[in-house]
C-alpha cells in the first residue's frame, strides 16, 4: 500500500513539474501578452528589392513591384528571377509564391494576368529564368512577396511597397 501511495505522488510531482515547465515557456515567449501577429514593415528578416536570396541552390531576386488596375480588379504585379545555381536540375513551383498585404491577408498568384508572365518548371544547373507574377489583391500601401522551399523548408520574404 505506500509503495502505491510512492507512486502517486512521484506522478503527481512529475505532473506539477511538467505543467511548470509548459507555464514558463508560454510566459517567456509572449504567448500570454499577444497572441496576434503584426506585419512589421522595417523587419530585419524581410530582404529589399533587387536584393537576392539563395535557398534550396536557387539564386531568387526580387526586381520590381508594381500595382495596376484591370476590369476594376487591383493587381500586384512582381517581376522575379530564379538562377539555378546547382549542378542538377531544379522545379521551380508557382505554388510556393505567395503575397501578404498590410494586415496580414495573403493572395497566391493569379495565372490569368497577360505580361511578361513566368512560367514555372524545369530550370537546367546554371540556367536563369525570368518574368513576372501577378497578384490579385485588395489595396494597399504594403505588401511582402514570399518564396517557400517546402522540400528544404526554407523561406525568405522581400518589403515590396508600393506608392498607390
Amino acid at each position: 500500500m505506500t509503495v502505491k501511495y510512492g507512486v502517486l505522488l512521484g506522478l503527481v510531482l512529475l505532473l506539477g513539474f511538467f505543467s511548470g515547465v509548459l507555464f514558463q515557456s508560454q510566459t517567456t515567449s509572449g504567448l500570454t501578452d499577444n497572441p496576434y501577429a503584426q506585419i512589421v514593415e522595417g523587419s530585419e528578416h524581410l530582404l529589399e528589392k533587387g536584393e537576392t536570396a539563395r535557398i534550396g541552390g536557387m539564386d531568387v531576386t526580387v526586381h520590381e513591384a508594381y500595382e495596376t488596375e484591370e476590369e476594376g480588379e487591383t493587381f500586384l504585379v512582381v517581376d522575379v528571377s530564379f538562377f539555378n545555381a546547382t549542378e542538377e536540375v531544379k522545379e521551380i513551383s508557382l505554388f510556393n509564391t505567395l503575397v501578404v498585404n498590410d494586415e496580414g491577408y495573403t493572395y497566391e498568384y493569379h495565372d490569368n494576368y497577360d505580361d511578361k508572365r513566368l512560367i514555372g518548371g524545369q530550370l537546367r544547373p546554371e540556367g536563369q529564368r525570368r518574368g513576372t507574377l501577378a497578384f490579385k489583391v485588395e489595396p494597399s500601401s504594403y505588401y511582402e512577396f514570399t518564396y517557400t522551399d517546402h522540400m528544404r523548408k526554407g523561406q525568405v520574404a522581400w518589403a515590396v511597397k508600393t506608392a498607390s
